[in-house]
Order: C-alpha cells, then structure tokens, then sequence
C-alpha cells in the first residue's frame, strides 16, 4: 500500500530545510515517493512533503494538517515550461525525467549543505543560490517567463524585492542591486536580464518618494 510506505518517510530538522525553497523541497519529496516506488499523485506530494518538510507545508492555524494548495503551486511551477523539472499534472500524475534527476540532486546538496550548518558557517555562495531560487519562484518572474510582464504589480515587485508597497524605495532598490550582484557573481544571466528589465520598466515606481 502507498500509505503504508508514505508514512515510513520521517520529517527533517528544520534547520536542514528553513533556507531551502519550496520548489526544492517538492521535488525533493517526488524523488523520495519514486525511490519508494508509490505512485507519483499529487495526493501522495501533499502528505510525503508534510512528513518530511511539516514546517514548511503546514496549514496555517492547523498544525497537524498539510497545505495542499502550497505543495499545488510547487508542482505547477516545476512543470512550467521555462523550468521542466518534472512532467506531468495533478489530476493524472507526474513522472520524473533524467532533467528532473538533475533538480532532484540539487536538491539534496542544498539540503546537505544546510545539515552541516551545525559545525560550520554555511556556504556564502548556497546562501546566493537559496536567495535566488527564491526570486526564480516569484510571481513577478515566474509571469515574466511565461510572457505576463505586463501583468505584474507593483505589489509583486515588492514582494519579489522582500518588502511591501509602504516600503522606503531606498530599501527596495537596495535589495535590487543585491539581487543584480548575485546573479552577477554566480553566472546568472537570465536572472540578471530579469532584474535589469524590472529596474527600467518600474523606474518610476522606484523613484518615488513616500510621504
């Protein structure tokens, strides 16, 4: 029975996973479904990433239940086009592929990375990585990739730049140029052509002054 394997599947410290993305942790959950040969339902994503990840995909104000809509936009992500980190949809199934084994072992070094955490200072460069996969999950970038560019708000600039719509402009755009030295440094062009897209098309925005 797939329950009775799923739930063989203990949960990790949450300091291993606390600065690892959600994506990350969805596929990382996929990849342990198929090494214990149950099928790959969106059902069985729900509950193996609750088990192993319960911090981060709980239901909010109830903690013993998953949040099955977090693990649900995890998994529409991944399969996007621009990404194709697993194939597939919820209603029939996914499958991993050998683009999606790649994903699945970068998935297992961050979480590696982070255990070691423990006995020495983490890597400054998996720190970038985890910064940036965090932007690369969103909204503003992932409708930017799917051609939506105009459709992004302002709201979900300020997201993507960690802060809110009553946040001072210094502050956002400071975080901007963070994000540009980053991809910068870890060879991420098609980051780096994102940002440099936004800082022209919401200059304005950027430039204004609060009260």
């Amino acid at each position: 029975m797939d329950q009775d394997k799923i739930e063989q599947l203990k949960p990790f410290n949450e300091e291993n996973y606390k600065n690892v993305d959600l994506d990350h942790l969805v596929l990382y959950a996929m990849g342990q479904l198929a090494n214990l040969n149950v099928d790959l339902s969106f059902e069985n994503a729900v509950v193996a990433a609750f088990r192993l990840f319960p911090k981060k995909f709980t239901l909010l104000g109830y903690s013993v239940y998953p949040d099955s809509d977090r693990v649900m936009n995890c998994l529409n992500r991944c399969t996007l086009k621009s990404k194709q980190w697993l194939v597939g949809k919820p209603r029939q199934g996914f499958i991993i592929t050998e683009r999606s084994k790649k994903y699945i072992k970068e998935a297992e070094g961050l979480l590696g990375d982070v255990k070691q955490e423990k006995t020495k200072a983490p890597s400054q460069t998996r720190r970038k990585e985890v910064i940036l996969a965090e932007l690369t999950s969103s909204p503003a970038y992932i409708k930017y990739i799917d051609g939506q560019s105009n459709s992004i708000s302002e709201s979900e600039i300020c997201y993507l730049l960690q802060g809110t719509l009553d946040s001072d402009r210094k502050t956002l755009k400071g975080n901007l140029a963070t994000l540009k030295i980053f991809s910068e440094e870890l060879n991420r062009n098609d980051i780096l052509q994102f940002l440099n897209w936004l800082e022209y098309k919401f200059q304005n925005f950027l430039e204004e002054k609060r009260p």
